[in-house]
């Protein structure tokens, strides 16, 4: 292990007089180049640290293979599967491979979400370099891949195998497929291994794929013995650790049930219908427990059966309540299973006792005379067992003429018939024979009766409900009844008008009988004869009884008619109504026009005879008719006064007269260009009318009157005035009068479109107007934002004028004035006004405008600014002589593009200035309000002049907002630099801002400042040659609330030369720095005595290079940030170096010192080489060795190190 043998420190650190922050700084970099001073050395033999090992890792997930080679002297590569990866850290080609390196000497693999593709051999290679052997080492990576789920083939999981008891044996195979490596599989028979009779096997899923598929075979005998046994494959591979997979079935031996057995009934057993039985069939054994159903008569009736697997049985019990349809029925129960051959049965069949439902009577249902016989038989329905027929009459037992017939039925059942004859006579009349059936002596009894009947003739019918005092009225309900009393059978009732037979509603009540006939009666059955007879089969002719009807009723309809037929206005004009038959005669009135308030009584004329029996009655009205009663309708009203009754019928006249107006309008306002339509009818008869319009008594042609409107288009105001529109027909003339007024909107008629006047005096706009109506103040002068108060505003009606005059006029006066005319008949008419006041404000003489700058060569332009209006003219100047534009010079000024621009730009471009283009030159503005000149200084190129007029302008809690104005960029681009302190703090803040290079004033807002504290601001103006500030520093406070602040927060403050941070700061960092350089020292004297020591020994001398260390250059004293650069401060194109920049220079000390060792086995040589050592110290893993020979000549021993450290300020 070598040490570093000489250090010369060349220069002292303290040599000239600076700020503490200066030598604060430079002992910093000196201390920190001191550090770099271990670097460890030695000899330069590459071996393996860490070789790679043996891996596996599951699929997806990321892997790292571990190489570490110490010493590297040669290329370090990967290879998988002999292919090489390639020298590049981020292996291009391989997305998911990567090279990780947390020391020099790392080199590890990572290979991230893994891939079965990736199971292979890695090899860490280092390449022979300097006579340095090849390092070579492999490892295997193992890509594991959990298997599917493992399947008995042929099998669900968990389904159950049906076997037969004469099966000989049983072969399962379990498959595991897609693994890597092979699953192991395992077979479990309930919960125990099974090893005997198993065989496993494995192979590639797919040729070519390294994914396994694993099975194993076991075979089982004796299947008889495995009934019920639990099979389970179980499988895993080393990608699922501990967690197995598993699947299973179950084993089932099948055999046949046992007989069934039926419980419940026995046969020959007596049931009763509406008895319940319960059937139960058992059938005990059999695997799987068969399923046990009922039938009735071979029908499937029930399958509802449950399993005992206790008692290994199955049952069905199937309830019912017992019909006569289950007599001699058979129920039969069958059990079966799947190893039954045939189901297995057991029946019983059912004797059920049920009694007849019902018992009919044939014969006696009709009356018969006195004397005749009548046969009455009676049969029962089916019933078992079979029915006993009992006559009963009078309350006694009769005979019946024979024994009773049975016949059998369905359902094993019987009928029963039983008959009696009875002789008729007065004493049976009425009387009721009674048979009853009964099957046995607790069943219910079947009956029937009939009542016999002896004929005889009814009472003569009478009328109710009309006599012949009575009427009745048409289309109103009438209602008359007959009856009849005694009789057998009771009479028949029916009514008749005239031979014509009724529809009527009879009853009987005892041995009454009613009929009863409803009606609506018509005219014709006024005088109508109806006749009721009554009848039965005791009597030969009917019986009768009859009425006459009176019917009241109205007319059904008037006739109504006029003379003359064509009746003229102011002419007698005679009415005639004629009604229709009614009983009792109408009277009749008359009705205009449905107002059924006014009655009008005509003349009648009398009556006469008309159907049905009725009058017709005739009506005149006579009437003087007018224009209004042209097309009226007069209504002729016939009406029954006894029934409240009426008809109606009118006639409408057509009156010849006339034309009248129809109510119109007498007053039309309209809006001049207005078209509109205005109804003037006038109505007569005939209706041919024409109409001609007059105005002032003349005919007019102004509007088109068109069939009762008048049409009015585009009116104008000439045709306001008084008109008559006269309507006229082959009968007469009429006249309507109206009068037309036409509105137009305000208008302006007299206009200034520009006024000019001087600033400070006054200036008058008028503005005429005209329209209809007139309104006061029709029109209006206004400015939006312009205070109207320094003004004064007339307006005369009798001119329709309005006069605007502006005082005192300010330069910021001019504008548009707009006047607006309204007087509401539509939107207001408004024309703008120029107010143009001239002035002259001079040429802008700011400090950025009154200096150019350029080298030789350049193409320079002065710029000129001037303000005022009307439009500016510029003329430049140098040394008295007039400039023009031509090869050396170029002039361009801005011209007013409107009447309002006041801000003028002339510049004066000098193309590839020489020296002799240095100089004053001068610029003239002048107006027709006066005029300015401005002296422009050009020169070569310089720092830019400092930023002045830093100005406040509001701050929050958190910002502040400032302004100033940029000076002369000396000729080149100049950007802003803002800096700034907390008061208090030593934390000092600069940031670049972009702005715009053309503004006359900038301005800037700082963010992210604290609430209520005063902060000291700069504004540095930087180009390519320098950097210059305002002397006077500028101070202003952020707000204390979360409101804004524009009031006085801000003060000027005389910069400070020197510096802010705290003496006992420095003084401690100075007493830190002695001693640590003090221990560098004696750690330096004691190395090298002990290098000499070894050097004496091994005969050899000691030669050095150098290794530089650049301290930073010199500070500015002032402490906020670094000021302009003094001349011989300019070697490197920067003011200085940073501490980032020595850092990143010494870190370049790597890549160099790699690249420039060379080793070899009989002699080692390394380069040294000057480096530039930053606040950060990186250690070097490489020895160094000097290139030649040191002062004595002498050659270096081989493998020693040598450092030698400078530290060195330059300066031209």
């Amino acid at each position: 292990m070598n040490v570093i043998s000489f250090i010369r420190i060349q220069k002292v650190l303290f040599s000239q007089a600076r700020s503490p922050v200066a030598e604060m700084k430079e002992l910093i970099a000196a201390l920190l180049g001191v550090l770099a001073l271990y670097i460890p050395v030695g000899d330069c033999v590459q071996e393996f640290e860490q070789r790679p090992m043996n891996k596996s890792v599951i699929e997806g997930q990321n892997v790292m293979l571990e190489c570490s080679v110490r010493d590297l002297a040669g290329a370090l590569q990967w290879s998988k599967g002999g292919i090489m990866l390639g020298l590049n850290p981020s292996l291009p080609g391989f997305a998911r491979y990567s090279i990780i390196s947390n020391t020099p000497s790392q080199y590890n693999l990572m290979i991230e979400s893994s891939r079965l593709s990736d199971d292979s051999y890695y090899e860490c290679q280092a390449s022979p370099a300097g006579g340095n052997p090849p390092l070579k080492a492999k490892a295997y990576l193992t890509v594991q891949v959990p298997p599917e789920q493992p399947e008995i083939l042929g099998y669900r999981n968990a389904s159950t195998v049906a076997l037969s008891p004469d099966d000989n044996q049983l072969i399962m195979i379990c498959e595991v497929r897609n693994g890597h490596p092979a699953a192991t599989i395992e077979w479990y028979r309930n919960g125990n291994l099974v090893v005997e009779n198993v065989r496993y096997s494995s192979e590639p899923t797919m040729s070519g794929n390294k994914l396994m598929t694993a099975r194993s075979t076991i075979t089982i005998s004796n299947i008889a013995d495995h009934h019920n046994s639990i099979y389970m494959c179980r499988a895993k591979n080393d990608a699922l650790g501990n967690n197995w997979m598993q699947t299973f079935v179950k084993l089932n031996v099948l055999s046949p049930p046992g007989t069934p057995e039926i419980t419940g009934y026995s046969s020959g057993q007596v049931i009763r219908e509406g008895d319940t039985v319960r059937l139960l069939c058992v059938s005990r054994g059999g695997n799987p427990l068969p399923q046990v159903k009922w039938y009735r008569n071979s029908e499937q009736i029930d399958i509802s059966y449950t399993t005992d697997s206790v008692d290994a049985r199955s049952l069905n019990e199937y309830t019912f309540s017992v019909r006569r349809e289950d007599n001699d029925a058979v129920y039969r129960c069958e059990a079966s299973n799947t190893a039954s051959a045939a189901p297995l049965t057991s029946e019983v069949s059912l004797n059920v006792y049920f009694p007849p439902q019902s018992a009919t009577i044939r014969g006696g249902g009709t009356p018969v005379k006195a004397g005749q016989q009548v046969t009455l038989t009676c049969e029962s329905s089916l019933s078992n067992p079979k029915a006993v027929i009992t006559w009963y009459s009078r309350g006694k037992i009769i005979t019946a003429n024979s024994d009773t017939v049975y016949n059998p039925g369905n359902n094993g059942g019987f009928t029963s018939r039983s008959s009696v004859t009875v002789t008729m006579s007065e004493q049976e009349n009425n009387a009721m024979y009674i048979c009853n059936a009964v099957s046995d002596n607790r069943a219910p009894v079947a009956t029937a009766n009939v009542t016999l009947s002896v004929l005889y003739p009814p009472g003569a019918p009478t009328i109710e409900g009309y006599s012949d005092s009575d009427h009745v009225v048409e289309d109103r309900a009438a209602r008359m009844t007959c009856k009849s009393v005694g009789g057998n059978p009771t009479a028949t009732l029916r009514w008749f008008k005239g031979n014509e037979p009724l529809v009527s509603v009879s009853s009987t009540s005892g041995n009454m009988v009613t009929s009863e006939l409803s009606f609506l009666p018509t005219p014709g059955d006024n005088n109508a004869i109806y006749r009721c007879e009554a009848t039965n089969s005791a009597i030969n002719l009917p019986l009768t009884a009859v009425v006459k009807l009176n019917v009241y009723f109205a007319p059904k309809s008037v006739n109504v008619s006029m003379n003359p037929a064509q009746p003229v206005s102011g002419q007698p004009l005679n009415l005639y109504c004629t009604s229709e038959s009614s009983n009792p005669p109408a009277t009749i009135v008359w009705i205009k026009n449905h107002d059924q308030t006014r009655e009008i009584r005509g003349v009648t004329e009398g009556t006469r005879p008309a159907p049905n029996g009725g009058s017709s009655t005739t009506s005149r009205l006579e009437i003087m008719p007018s224009s209004s009663d042209h097309n009226a309708t007069y209504y002729c009203k016939a009406k029954n006064e006894y029934i409240n009754k009426s008809t109606s019928d009118g006639l409408r006249i057509s009156i010849q007269f006339g034309p009248v107006f129809e109510p119109s309008i007498a007053l039309i306002e309209m809006i001049e260009k207005e078209s509109k339509t205005f109804e003037m009818r006038a109505v007569a008869n005939p209706t041919s009318i024409t109409y001609t319009l007059y105005k002032g008594g003349q005919q007019s042609s102004s509007f088109t009157p068109n069939n009762g409107k008048l049409v009015i288009s585009n009116v104008r105001r000439e045709e306001a005035g008084n008109y008559s529109l006269k309507a006229t027909n082959s009968i007469g003339s009429a006249y309507h009068h109206f009068q037309v007024k036409v509105k137009f909107p305000a208008e302006i008629t007299r206009f200034q479109g520009t006024v000019y006047a001087n600033e400070g005096e006054s200036a008058s706009i008028i503005c005429g107007v005209n329209g209809n109506p007139v309104v006061d103040n029709m029109a209006s002068w206004s400015r939006p934002g312009f205070d109207m108060s320094k003004t004064n505003q007339v307006y005369s009606n009798s001119e329709r004028l309005s006069q605007i005059t502006i005082h005192d006029l300010l330069r910021t006066d001019s504008g548009k004035f707009i006047c607006t005319a309204d007087n509401k008949v539509s939107p207001p008419k408004r024309r703008e006004a120029s107010l143009v006041v001239r002035y002259f404000a001079g040429i802008d003489k700011s400090r950025q405008y009154a200096k150019a700058g350029g080298k030789h060569g350049d193409t320079v332009t002065l710029t000129c600014k001037a303000e005022g209006t009307p439009d500016m003219a510029f003329t430049w100047s140098r040394e008295g002589e007039q400039l023009q534009t031509d090869s050396k010079f170029a002039i361009r000024s801005t011209s007013a593009s409107s009447i309002f621009d006041t801000h003028f730009v002339s510049k004066l471009t000098v193309r590839g200035i020489s020296k002799a283009d240095y100089g004053t030159y001068t610029c003239i503005a002048r107006n027709d309000r006066g005029e300015d000149q401005f002296n422009i200084q050009l020169n070569g190129t310089s720092k830019p002049d400092p930023p002045y007029d830093m100005t406040f302008v509001n701050s929050t809690k958190n910002s502040i907002t400032f302004s100033w104005k940029p000076g002369f960029n000396g000729g080149l681009d100049q950007e802003f630099q803002i800096q700034y302190q907390r008061k208090g703090s030593t934390v000092v803040t600069t940031t670049s801002i972009d702005v715009d290079k053309s503004a006359d004033r900038i301005v800037h807002t700082i963010k992210g400042l604290e609430l209520g504290h005063e902060y000291k601001i700069d504004v540095l103006a930087i180009n390519e040659l320098g950097k210059t500030w305002d002397e006077q520093q500028f101070s202003a406070k952020t707000a204390v609330s979360s409101g804004s602040n524009t009031g006085d927060s801000a003060t000027p403050a005389t910069r400070q030369s020197g510096d802010d941070t705290p003496v006992m700061i420095i003084l401690v960092v100075c007493i830190v720095g002695i001693c640590l350089l003090a221990l560098n020292i004696a750690l330096i004297f004691f190395f090298v005595r002990r290098r000499r020591k070894r050097l004496s020994h091994n005969g050899t001398s000691n030669h050095t290079n150098a290794l530089e260390l650049y301290a930073p250059g010199k500070e500015n004293t002032y402490p906020m940030y670094p000021k302009t650069p003094s001349d011989e401060y300019n070697s490197y194109g920067t003011y200085e170096k940073n501490m980032d920049d020595l850092s990143d220079d010494f870190r370049n000390y790597e890549h160099i010192d790699q690249k420039s060792t060379s080793t070899h086995s009989s002699n080692i040589q390394c380069n040294c080489y000057t480096v530039r050592v930053s606040s950060r110290v990186n250690r070097g893993s490489c020895c160094l060795v000097p290139e030649s020979s040191g002062s004595s000549g002498q050659p270096m021993a081989k493998g020693k190190s040598f450092l030698k450290m400078e530290t060195i300020e330059e300066t031209n």
